[in-house]
């Protein structure tokens, strides 16, 4: 009788075995995929805060040369010292909570800038944000 019992229960030891093993490759699956994903999303703001950091150099460098031709609109170059300010002061710090919210900021001034200075942005589809 108790080999009938052992051999009734064995269906169920296999279900208990194999759900204790799905869930140990499921853990470590979605490590594997959350690492891959996170690396992909940080490249990409990478990439963005870097579009965004040459932007305003190059605008920077722009506005000094020509400063004396008034070319450019005061509130124009107000919001490109914010906007400077906002990258200088941008850290990549994940543990931060308000991350994406300073970027939306950034965002924001980022195109007000461009168009309050009168100058074009190429975002072509590999760089759009």
């Amino acid at each position: 009788m108790k080999e009938f019992d052992q051999l009734l229960s064995v269906e169920s030891d296999a279900y208990i075995s194999s759900k204790e093993q799905g869930i140990d490759d499921g853990k470590r699956l979605g490590y594997v995929e959350g690492y891959q994903l996170g690396f992909e999303k940080g490249i990409e703001l990478g990439q963005e805060i870097g579009y965004y950091q040459s932007c305003v150099t190059v605008w920077n460098h722009l506005v000094s040369i020509n400063n004396n031709n008034l070319k450019f609109s005061v509130r124009g170059i107000q919001n490109l010292e914010k906007l400077t300010k906002l990258l200088e002061d941008y850290h990549l710090d994940f543990n931060d909570e308000n991350i994406m919210n300073t970027l939306s900021e950034i965002r924001l001034k980022f195109k007000l800038t461009s168009v309050q200075l009168g100058l074009q942005t190429k975002e072509n589809d590999e760089l759009s944000f």
